[in-house]
């Protein structure tokens, strides 16, 4: 028995250090509202963040299974809900940890009210294969407006007004408007 004990112990820790070693990357550039959004608020402005999507409790069998049955796509290795995330002040403290959704079924991200500012977000992302990885990204948050972040790799960008740029992760996956350099000194300086 002792010796089951051990090999359970050892294999969670493999998971474990599996889980702890997906990799951090920093967002290119600050995302911020949408620019059709760009009109001037007042209050609070909210965040959105699409972020990767909650793994499920898969039986290995049933896994295995539905691998067979769905031809490698995987969507039921995945709930419909987005993982939760973190948003930090510029120096470092949290603000608050998100809980991103009211439960495993639920595919809205949660909205979060908070003052005009720039914050930093750390969250899970998909890169460009679709691997899971941690990303650190700077958030511009404008009165009265939403600065929405998409990494879970579904977000295709509709065409914004000419000379819009995005935010994207270091593979070049886009993950959200690219705050203009107004906005992120007007947020800095407020601070």
């Amino acid at each position: 028995m002792r010796y089951i004990n051990m090999a359970a112990m050892a294999g969670a820790m493999v998971w474990l250090g599996g889980c702890a070693s997906a990799s951090r990357v920093d967002v290119a550039g600050a995302v911020g509202p949408a620019p059709s959004e760009a009109r001037a608020g007042t209050g609070d402005g909210s965040l959105v963040v699409w972020s990767a999507r909650t793994p499920a409790d898969v039986d290995v069998n049933l896994a295995e299974w539905r691998w067979n049955n769905d031809f490698g796509r995987n969507e039921f290795l995945y709930e419909p809900a987005h993982s939760d995330y973190t948003i930090y002040k510029p120096t470092g403290e949290v603000v608050e940890h998100v809980r991103n959704s009211h439960d495993v079924d639920d595919p809205a991200p949660t909205r979060v009210m908070l003052p005009a500012g720039t914050y930093k977000v750390e969250a899970e992302a998909l890169d460009c294969q679709s691997e899971r990885i941690q990303a650190l990204m700077t958030v511009v948050i404008e009165p009265g407006q939403t600065t929405a972040a998409y990494l879970d790799g579904d977000w295709k960008p509709q065409g914004g007004p000419e000379g819009t740029e995005l935010a994207r992760l270091p593979c070049g996956r886009p993950v959200g408007w690219l705050a203009p350099e107004a906005a992120y000194s007007t947020a800095q300086a407020s601070r």
